[in-house]
């Protein structure tokens, strides 16, 4: 029996990471307009990282897929294809964001100048939580697959 949990595993942690890094924006937004806007740049700085960490875990997923394609031979291509791609796309829009962030930091201590940008990204991230959704309502017929496959 091959053992698709690490993929489920990844991608929920891809998720999760996403869902942080959308918060810390979210928190970055605030202190924008408040009386600390100074502290915008090093939690928008935070969010960069985590986006980034979001992009190499999206890198480990793939390749617990390129495993797990490993042990199902042919059998599940089309499954973890699925999965691959959705990833692939994640990653690549993901590298794109964490350099907005870390662009956004750089004029994010001026009250109001970087709210447009960061709105933008905050929404951007959470659509690509949605979309690891998606790739983790994908990973139940790679499961039901490699399960049967082993």
């Amino acid at each position: 029996m091959c053992n698709p949990d690490p993929v489920r595993n990844w991608l929920i942690g891809i998720a999760a990471t996403i869902s942080a890094a959308a918060i810390t924006i979210g928190i970055a937004i605030a202190f924008n307009v408040s009386l600390w806007p100074y502290l915008a740049p090093p939690i928008m700085f935070t969010a960069a990282g985590l986006t980034g960490i979001a992009v190499l875990w999206c890198g480990f997923a793939i390749n617990a897929l390129n495993v797990l394609d490993a042990c199902t031979g042919k059998r599940c291509i089309g499954q973890s294809g699925n999965i691959r791609r959705v990833l692939i796309a994640v990653g690549t829009v993901l590298g794109i964001q964490a350099t907005a962030c870390v662009i956004v930091a750089l004029v994010s201590a001026v009250p109001f100048l970087s709210q447009p940008a960061m709105w933008v990204i905050f929404g951007a991230l959470f659509a690509q939580a949605a979309l690891v959704l998606t790739a983790i309502a994908f990973f139940n017929n790679l499961a039901t697959c490699a399960r049967s496959a082993g």
